[in-house]
């Protein structure tokens, strides 16, 4: 991607599946393929406006080509559906903050049907022999 103009957050589509937590067990759901715009727009509102997290979610899937996000009672797996989004780290960031400039602006923002929701990111487990 380095020849090219990068896209923008909303021309890069991704693959969400949802792992919800139902007696211990974990049971995938439909997966739904969105713009990163909208997800990004989803963490921005759980996790905050200038939230690390989210920064550090948005890099990771823009340079790995996927991530896991772990919630209380569930988790979610994003991919990118395209594998020539990746980008390196300095274009991922500029990229988030593009889009958090974007955002302020009211330019890309879109809150069709996001409400609130109490969300608690915890830190992962450390297992212990």
């Amino acid at each position: 991607m380095s020849s090219k103009a990068a896209p923008r957050t909303s021309e890069i589509t991704i693959k969400e599946t949802k792992l919800e937590n139902e007696g211990g067990a974990m049971q995938a759901r439909d997966s739904l393929y969105k713009p990163l715009s909208v997800k990004v727009d989803e963490y921005m509102l759980k996790l905050g406006y200038s939230n690390s997290q989210a920064l550090g979610i948005v890099v990771q899937i823009l340079t790995q080509g996927k991530v896991r996000v772990d919630f209380r009672d569930f988790n979610e797996r994003l991919e990118l559906v395209n594998e020539s989004d990746r980008c390196d780290l300095a274009q991922a960031a500029a990229l988030f903050e593009e889009h958090l400039l974007s955002m302020q602006s009211g330019e890309e923002l879109d809150d069709e049907q996001n409400p609130t929701q109490r969300v608690i990111v915890q830190t992962p487990r450390v297992a212990t022999s």
